[in-house]
């Protein structure tokens, strides 16, 4: 279910059948967020998980911690046990979620953009 928020998701499964991998990592196998670190000059927002894995995104990705303070950034608190993160002075909230999915579309871009230089690099080769 998506928050009325830009680039925000709230989960409204419950645990049993019918989880996705992500619902599955979060509720099943209690995946969180443990430390977030804000580098609004580098335009950094480093998530730190509980499996000791960083997910990393861009700030100006929203719009809210794009227009935050340094101060306003440094200033969030998780929420739902370490399932979301809250900025209370921007009122913003971001998902694990989120973070899991974006981190996942990532990686295949990579991987297919990847695939696709080498079977180009092939082609001009042969």
């Amino acid at each position: 279910m998506k928050s009325c928020k830009r680039g925000t998701t709230t989960s409204t499964v419950k645990f049993g059948k019918g989880m996705d991998p992500i619902e599955t990592l979060i509720l099943r196998e209690g995946l969180r967020i443990v430390d977030v670190h804000p580098y609004k000059e580098l335009d950094l927002l480093a998530v730190v998980l509980n499996s000791g894995d960083i997910l990393q995104a861009r700030i100006s990705d929203f719009e809210r911690l794009q227009k935050a303070t340094e101060s306003q950034l440094k200033k969030w608190q998780l929420i739902g046990g370490g399932i979301g993160i809250h900025w209370e002075a921007v009122d913003e909230d971001l998902s694990l979620r989120g973070f899991i999915r974006d981190a996942a579309q990532q990686e295949a871009l990579r991987r297919l953009t990847m695939a696709s230089i080498k079977r180009r690099k092939k082609t001009s080769t042969s």
